[in-house]
């Protein structure tokens, strides 16, 4: 946004590019104000990529973002670890008046979007004069367009009409305006159309200079897919964007040999850390390492750039005490790398992930792949009321999504937690709730190689994943009217939803196939819960498909009473209204 913008870069910053994936070394004297001159050298276009590369760091994988991205929604609610900020996105409470809190996620959206835009905007103005070989020239610019359409659609996902900047800004201004979605949704098609041309195909490939996660053909074709589907949806759609989204989506699924891309046969191993520096159902990811320059890692930190993914959705698992539900006794676990962090900060919403979306745990091994719900005793000397609990051997904490029995129960030595619904009918021993402390944790991202218990992740945050390149198709078939694809599309998936190394059920697979006739917009919503659930992206995919009041209201007992109509949008932060002093007035989204 043109009123508040220091047009900056850090040079020294060079993130994902600079240290994983450009092969040249670059001695760069950092500059407090980028101007043409810079940007239309070599270190001036490899400093602006790497720096928008490493400030995606500021979002993905943080606090406040994670709160941004996943509260407020059918599939999760708030910890009891959460800041009052994440209560307020969690239940819409005092939602209105977040727009004015100066370190809201809104405001670090808005914030960062629109300096790195003004970036890749120089990048691609200046740029080509600083590159005689076109091969290399069109690579580099190439990032910039992907870049700027990857924040473009996130802006207009989120805010509606927004500003459209498509010049380099070096002199600063009072005034700005919102465009119309229809204009920024046919810049977002147009950048992202070339980019899917000129990118490289896969990472490093023909001595191009970018490696590591930066993106690809496939990361362009992925985004074009679902803008085409997001605008269908929109006031703006256009009668071809669900065919084209669809075509788009059998495009990339076609051509997966030729990307590098595919399907793993388990669905664990597309979270598999060790999976990470190669993994094909990445599409696109934010480069993490431990290094302190590079990867802007600090040992122990929670705030910042820190990756805090391994840690957001795990419980307080080292308070849970010997003789709970009292206080008294020993904890029977201690903080270990392995269990990870207890942030506790979003926490299941059981009436929805354990009754609706993963009520089949029986076929569907993707709630056992994604939920961590045993904890095996780690603290020696620890005796509970039905005996002593040995290291590495009995099992401390146990959080079954069903009640095991009051027999079972009883003769389990560690502590049991219950679905809350379940346990208010369970009789007998050890038939605890899950509370907002203690509940399952999510282990897709757990990232066991961490230096210390404390430390954030240093695995990449993948942004873009193959497996969703399936349910866009769904989606934009079911749009159509073709449910036949869209139950094709939704198949495979489930397909490899009832894989699992032992003890497979005979009729698993057959008993995971949908018949066309099943496909709904909410049975769509349910399959990304099922193989997406936790990785911020339910909010959008609820506003996008127009289902956000009323699956909040169905589904999330603490935020559907507050949710309201207009917020199928986020509200512009009051930050970024008051800074436009001339001209007409920036307005604020309705309703707030």
């Amino acid at each position: 946004m043109k009123s508040y913008k220091k047009i900056a870069i850090i040079f020294t910053a060079l993130g994902a590019i600079a240290a994983t994936g450009c092969k040249k070394i670059l001695d760069q004297e950092p500059k407090s104000n980028i101007t043409p001159n810079v940007l239309a050298s070599q270190g001036g276009v490899v400093g602006g990529l790497a720096g928008v590369y490493s400030d995606l760091r500021n979002l993905w994988g943080t606090e406040g973002f994670m709160y941004y991205t996943n509260l407020g929604v059918d599939e999760t609610l708030a910890g009891g670890g959460a800041s009052s900020s994440g209560s307020n996105f969690a239940t819409y409470k005092n939602y209105t008046n977040n727009i004015s809190e100066v370190y809201n996620p809104l405001y670090g959206v808005f914030a960062i979007a629109y300096q790195d835009i003004n970036t890749l905007n120089g990048v691609l103005e200046f740029g080509p004069a600083a590159f005689a070989d076109e091969r290399i020239r069109t690579a580099y610019l190439a990032q910039a367009k992907f870049l700027r359409a990857f924040y473009y659609y996130h802006l207009v996902q989120t805010f509606g009409d927004v500003p459209l900047h498509t010049t380099f800004i070096n002199t600063a201004t009072r005034s700005d305006s919102r465009a119309p979605i229809a204009d920024v949704y046919a810049q977002i098609i147009k950048d992202l159309t070339e980019a899917s041309t000129e990118l490289q195909t896969k990472p490093g490939e023909n001595a191009s200079p970018f490696g590591g996660h930066a993106a690809t053909k496939a990361s362009a074709l992925y985004l074009l897919s679902k803008t085409y589907l997001s605008r269908g949806w929109s006031k703006a759609a256009q009668t071809d964007d669900f065919s084209n989204s669809l075509a788009t989506a059998q495009k990339l699924i076609n051509e997966r040999a030729t990307y590098g891309k595919g399907l793993y046969q388990n669905y664990a191993d597309a979270y598999n850390p060790a999976n990470d520096a190669t993994n094909m159902e990445s599409l696109f990811a934010i480069e993490r390492s431990t290094d302190p320059k590079y990867g802007d890692f600090v040992p122990g930190n929670s705030g910042g750039k820190a990756n805090g993914w391994a840690y957001f959705f795990r419980p307080n698992y080292p308070t849970v005490t010997a003789n709970y539900p009292t206080n008294s006794g020993a904890s029977v676990m201690t903080r270990d790398i392995p269990n990870g962090r207890p942030f506790f900060r979003v926490r299941p919403n059981y009436d929805y992930v354990n009754n609706v979306a993963f009520s089949d745990k029986t076929n569907d091994f993707r709630y056992w792949n994604t939920f961590q719900t045993t904890w095996i005793a780690n603290t020696a000397n620890v005796t509970t009321p039905r005996g002593a609990l040995t290291v590495g051997v009995d099992t401390a904490i146990w959080m079954p999504p069903y009640d095991p029995g009051v027999t079972k129960r009883a003769a389990f030595k560690g502590v049991v937690f219950l679905p809350p619904s379940v346990a208010a009918t369970a009789s007998g021993v050890n038939a605890n709730a899950s509370t907002n402390t203690f509940f399952p944790a999510v282990k897709k991202f757990d990232d066991p190689n961490r230096p210390a218990v404390n430390d954030p992740s240093s695995r990449p945050a993948v942004l873009f994943r193959f497996s969703e390149v399936y349910l866009i198709a769904a989606e934009a078939a079911f749009k159509m009217g073709d449910l036949n694809t869209a139950a094709e599309m939704i198949n495979v998936l489930r397909t490899r939803a009832a894989y699992r190394p032992n003890n497979m059920p005979a009729n698993a697979v057959a008993n995971m196939q949908v018949t066309p006739g099943q496909i709904t917009i909410d049975f769509i919503l349910d399959e990304r819960t099922r193989e997406l659930y936790g990785e911020s992206l339910r909010w959008w995919d609820l506003a996008r498909t127009q289902s956000l009041i009323r699956r909040v209201k169905q589904y999330n007992a603490e935020a559907g009473p507050n949710i309201q109509e207009h917020m199928i949008l986020r509200p512009i932060p009051q930050t970024q209204i008051q800074l436009v002093t001339q001209g007409p007035p920036f307005p604020q989204n309705p309703g707030f």
